[in-house]
């Protein structure tokens, strides 16, 4: 089963830093995923099925900070990625497509905004959620929610950094939310606190 590894992002070491992260080497490890930062969104994954060049995004290669060994504790307190946001022009083709590379169909596939929001799939690529969105827009991967066990305080690390983040509010899916200014790096970033079970 295919499993996501690897993510490339927008921004350079200060506008990561600004939100909280630790930043080395060029990228950061979050839950066993590494990220590079300062290139172009990208996404690498382990044990895909089909080519993963089938999906319309750039793929990340493996590099070296694959082999570093655990997860990077951040001063925002984020220890894994909730979920990477996939916008496809064609959802039953992005479905065939991602079904093909991963090994598994989605979990799930429905409007969760109602009949005139975008129909959804959501995929479980390893520990994290890809969020295929119908856009009709080409592929892309506009943004990404990171996770963290206590909102609040990744809330005071982002802004004790000087970052650009919102008060949290509550989350479509539960849980809470809380989301860097859209133009601090021109891409989505949400941080994500999941409802208690």
């Amino acid at each position: 089963m295919g499993m996501l590894t690897r993510l490339g992002m927008p921004g350079d070491e200060k506008a990561w830093t600004a939100l909280g992260f630790t930043v080395s080497d060029g990228g950061f490890l979050i839950g066993g995923i590494s990220c590079t930062i300062d290139t172009r969104p990208s996404w690498g994954f382990d044990g895909a099925i089909a080519d993963p060049e089938l999906l319309g995004i750039p793929e990340l290669l493996s590099g070296d900070r694959d082999e570093l060994p655990g997860d990077t504790i951040h001063p925002n307190a984020v220890s894994f990625i909730d979920h990477v946001v996939y916008w496809v022009p064609d959802l039953d083709e992005a479905v065939a497509a991602l079904t093909a590379v991963l090994g598994d169909g989605p979990r799930r596939r429905f409007r969760p905004r109602g009949p005139s929001g975008p129909e959804m799939a959501f995929f479980r690529a390893g520990a994290t959620v890809l969020e295929v969105v119908a856009s009709g827009k080409p592929a892309s991967l506009p943004g990404i929610a990171f996770g963290t066990r206590d909102l609040d305080a990744t809330v005071a690390a982002v802004r004790a950094a000087d970052g650009p983040i919102s008060d949290p509010k509550p989350a479509v899916q539960g849980g809470r939310i809380a989301s860097a200014w859209s133009g601090h790096l021109n891409w989505g970033i949400a941080f994500y606190e999941p409802a208690p079970r």
